[in-house]
């Protein structure tokens, strides 16, 4: 035992009682105190053993030999799993389910597809969900169109996936929650955290990619388009056979049980047809603009041998995001839940660390700006600014901007702004970046690009760029490329995109 910390008999009993994963009104029934009482006691322990959190106390007590490994206790208690709910957001009814009661959230953003039911009869899936739900509550869902949520037409995009994770966050009652993305997952996590620093304590991307498809020759490590839209006619044609098992989980090639339940997971979880769109919808995404601006704590955790998403995309994650450490780990295979054990441990010490809140002054939105004759922010703006829920709209010398936190959202506010009239409207430029909490004023590059923007535009134009294009992948909107004059060295070619006016947004 580590003699310089001095742990009373008191804190030791509720060390351990924590350590099988009680609540703090449990640990009161059993030692006979108030629950207020309980919290204090904690309060002394976070800052004798320098952490935050109950898991983290935990295992640094344990570390230290404190109290016993807490592994004899935490298998004994059962994991609970809720029954399968739905909720209801925007209209579409999403399936969700809670597993284990441990002391932090951690919200799964399922990739390819996912199915609530299905799911539970892989033994390596069980095992990788229980386990975590030893260290949190593991909050699931199935996004729009696959599993068991809503059958929608099209294929969900991320800005509809961030929508229903916090929808599902709100529904379990969680304030802030890690957020875990595997593969296409990814994707739609680093979005949430983005856009809602304050909601997202960590992120944990799992075998993710930036940008899953490439035109030319860079990225390195993104598949090539070609070869993507090739393994999506593979995949419709083969829709519910063990189709590319030696790709996604090699080390289960062999296995009669593995590949019977991967065909009808396939089949359960949706149709070729859909798994179509949901593939083309993918293979347009880019988040790479956005992710040296993402400041939450983030795990990278990939395969060194991944056959679907190669390593090095997970070590440019790594590289450009501020607050990300990676884990390497040997294997090819590509599912999670496949040899399971190594990435739950990581995730398990991540989640455990000590996590200093950072100060969140800044916070990815989507940026509308106005500029030019007729851009004054009259009442009838302001009334639809405020009908499509702007924040923080605010009048600049050029003419105004406003902020969203929802991208379709800001697309039909800017289509309504148009309607108004060429005279009553100047030109509309759409971004999404880093933008102050305080005031709303965009910063760095957003500002710069949100500025050039709206002064190549047209009265009564929107123009849209293509970091903002990027993250729209799957929504209903239609856009086409605009050249621009001059030459703008702020503005690369192909990077600008006019909003086409004839019920373009839905």
């Amino acid at each position: 035992m580590d003699t310089r910390i001095d742990i009373k008999e008191r804190e030791r009993s509720i060390l351990q009682l924590l350590a099988k994963g009680l609540s703090d009104r449990e640990i009161a029934q059993r030692l006979n105190l108030a629950p207020e009482t309980v919290r204090w006691y904690n309060k002394q322990l976070y800052g004798k053993l320098g952490v935050t959190s109950r898991a983290s106390a935990v295992t640094r007590a344990t570390a230290l030999g404190l109290i016993g490994t807490t592994e004899s206790t935490t298998a004994q208690r059962p994991i609970e799993r809720s029954p399968i709910r739905y909720l209801t957001n925007e209209g579409v009814s999403i399936a969700y389910q809670v597993v284990g009661q441990g002391p932090v959230d951690l919200l799964f953003i399922g990739g390819f597809i996912s199915h609530l039911e299905m799911s539970w009869e892989d033994p390596g899936y069980t095992t990788f969900v229980e386990e975590l739900a030893r260290s949190a509550r593991v909050i699931l869902f199935d996004r729009r169109g696959v599993g068991l949520s809503d059958r929608v037409q099209g294929a969900s995009s991320i800005e509809n996936t961030v929508s229903d994770a916090r929808a599902v966050l709100s529904a379990v009652g969680s304030q802030r929650a890690f957020v875990a993305g595997p593969s296409e997952g990814g994707a739609a996590a680093v979005l949430l955290a983005s856009m809602f620093p304050e909601q997202v304590q960590g992120l944990v991307l799992i075998a993710a990619t930036a940008k899953p498809a490439r035109r030319g020759t860079e990225p390195v490590w993104s598949r090539p388009w070609e070869q993507f839209e090739k393994n999506i006619e593979l995949i419709q044609q083969h829709w519910g056979e063990p189709w590319s098992v030696e790709r996604f989980a090699p080390s289960r090639k062999d296995d009669p049980n593995f590949l019977a339940w991967w065909s009808r997971a396939f089949r359960a979880a949706s149709s070729p047809s859909s798994a179509r769109l949901i593939l083309e919808q993918a293979m347009q995404v880019d988040i790479r603009p956005l992710l040296p601006q993402v400041r939450t704590r983030t795990l990278v955790v990939h395969r060194r041998d991944d056959g679907i998403v190669p390593v090095d995309a997970g070590r440019y994650l790594a590289a450009v995001m501020p607050n990300a450490s990676m884990v390497e780990l040997p294997g090819a295979d590509h599912l999670f839940f496949v040899d399971p054990a190594p990435i739950t441990r990581a995730i398990v010490h991540f989640l455990a660390e000590p996590n200093e809140e950072p100060q969140v002054d800044t916070w990815i939105a989507i940026v509308l700006h106005a500029a030019g004759l007729g851009s004054t922010l009259d009442d009838d703006k302001r009334r639809l600014l405020e009908s499509h829920a702007a924040r923080n709209v605010r009048s600049t010398p050029m003419g105004w901007t406003a902020l969203f936190d929802a991208p379709n959202r800001a697309l039909r506010c800017a289509e309504r702004l148009r309607a108004l009239g060429r005279g009553r409207v100047g030109g509309l430029a759409l971004h999404v970046g880093a933008c102050r909490v305080s005031d709303g004023t965009p910063v760095g590059e957003t500002h710069e690009v949100a500025y050039r923007l709206v002064e190549a535009a047209r009265p009564g134009e929107v123009l849209v760029s293509s970091t903002l294009r990027d993250i729209l992948a799957g929504s209903q909107v239609e856009l086409q490329l605009r050249s621009i004059d001059g030459g703008d060295p702020a503005i690369p070619p192909n990077s600008v995109w006019s909003l086409v006016a004839q019920g373009s947004v839905t």
